[in-house]
């Protein structure tokens, strides 16, 4: 297996796990120590090993909004960085085991599941597909012990209240089978747009957020703003009154949004912000990818604990992919099967 790594510290990380596996298994092989010895090895306990050394979810547990700032169960301050599926049915080949543990290997420490409501191939018209698709995701990332967001991808029907009712049906089955689960983060608006208030946003968290809270009421829960989760100082006015609620914010470059001051307002007002989507689109006059905002924009957020997620692991022929459209390769991704964009996202990852 060749995996590319652009910066030596994760090298070295990843150095260190196998020179523990070789003493390990070095150890057990020597002669004397086995036959006085005698040691069975419970894989599924290494492998926990494994996940805890690496400081996944099994070292860090259930995570709590502070101020500003995710904390893990230490009180230790955790940023969390990744990327998002693109619509669960439309690349859902993105989301095996293999192509999840390749993002884990640059760097990341957490998975976004981007599940579409009213869209082409959204959870309203195709109810049992999305789940059925989104489960599998699920577990997949489970498995890798990285966070997982599930989010409830509303767009095109910009009011989260449109289908509140079967939100309250997915979340409370959702949370019935994966109760209390220290992984799953739960983002129950994407992007509310058009003429929504954040006075509609709220009343559409108040009746979604007991319905989690029955089955989970330790979870960090994603709650999005009017404009495409963009309106923060709204948010400021009248936050929700629940523990553990942490405010999405999208970023996209070439836009002009000013994102030092909006996140900087939600600090200083103790408005927690997770970035849980920003992507590179590029400039329309010279066809390139602003890379100097992408990485002020990083670095900025880096400088906060804010944590972030890319759009999107797949090939689509569009600016934000971060694989190539005429790459078929499901994982293991080499520098050339990566797109401009996805060159440069899984270089900072692996900082």
């Amino acid at each position: 297996m060749k995996i590319l790594y652009f910066h030596g510290g994760d090298s070295i990380k990843l150095m260190k796990k196998i020179f523990i596996m070789i003493i390990i298994t070095e150890l057990l092989s020597f002669s004397s120590f086995a036959m006085k010895f005698p040691v069975k090895i419970d894989l599924d306990d290494f492998s926990e090993f494994m996940n805890y050394y690496s400081k996944g979810v099994t070292y860090n547990g259930h995570l709590n909004v502070q101020g500003s700032r995710l904390l893990n169960k230490y009180g230790e301050i955790l940023q969390l960085k990744g990327m998002s599926s693109h619509g669960i049915l439309w690349y859902p080949e993105y989301t095996n085991y293999r192509s999840l543990m390749t993002t884990k290997d640059y760097g990341a420490n957490v998975f976004r599941i981007a599940m579409y409501t009213s869209e082409r191939d959204g959870y309203i018209g195709k109810k049992e597909e999305s789940k059925d698709a989104l489960y599998m995701a699920l577990e997949n990332a489970l498995g890798t012990d990285m966070y997982v967001i599930i989010d409830w991808h509303i767009l095109r029907d910009s009011d989260p209240n449109t289908y509140v009712d079967e939100a309250v049906d997915f979340f409370a089955e959702l949370s019935s089978r994966y109760p209390n689960n220290p992984a799953i983060i739960y983002e129950i608006c994407n992007e509310p747009n058009g003429e929504i208030s954040w006075e509609d946003v709220k009343k559409y968290a108040n009746t979604v957020i007991p319905e989690i809270r029955k089955n989970s009421p330790n979870a960090l829960i994603l709650v999005g703003s009017p404009k495409y989760s963009t309106d923060i100082r709204a948010v400021a006015k009248s936050p929700l009154e629940y523990d553990n609620i942490i405010y999405s914010y999208h970023f996209y470059t070439g836009l002009g949004s000013d994102y030092k001051s909006t996140i900087d307002f939600a600090i200083n007002n103790r408005i927690p912000i997770f970035v849980s989507e920003w992507g590179m689109k590029k400039d329309e006059d010279s066809g390139e990818f602003d890379f100097d905002e992408a990485s002020g924009f990083l670095d900025y957020l880096e400088k906060k604990d804010i944590s972030w997620i890319n759009w999107s692991l797949s090939n689509k022929k569009e600016d934000y992919s971060v694989i190539k459209h005429t790459e078929e390769k499901l994982s293991h991704w080499s520098v050339d099967q990566l797109t401009e964009n996805g060159k440069f996202v899984f270089e900072y990852m692996a900082k």
